[in-house]
């Protein structure tokens, strides 16, 4: 009996993405707003642009690239909104 037989299996429920598929945008989209604006993110907005990206990929975004882009906008229109805030 072979017990590995499910080893790399992607148990994602169809239309939800898997953390595997976001990773990587994810990753890029942290390190090159970090190098962009030299400081990083703090737990809370890394959670929040994680589920950003991962309900742009449930809603049919799959290209990595285009999710790391999405990613950065949504990290920039933040910014955008806390220096109005602060205003």
């Amino acid at each position: 009996m072979d017990h590995n037989r499910n080893a790399g299996r992607n148990w994602a429920l169809p239309g939800m993405s898997s953390v595997s598929h976001i990773a990587k945008p994810l990753a890029r989209a942290i390190n090159i707003y970090r190098s962009m604006t030299r400081h990083d993110l703090d737990r809370r907005t890394q959670r929040e642009l994680a589920r950003h990206i991962k309900e742009m990929a449930e809603q049919g975004t799959h290209d990595p690239g285009r999710l790391t882009v999405h990613g950065l906008s949504y990290l920039r229109a933040r910014e955008r909104q806390s220096k109005e805030r602060k205003r």
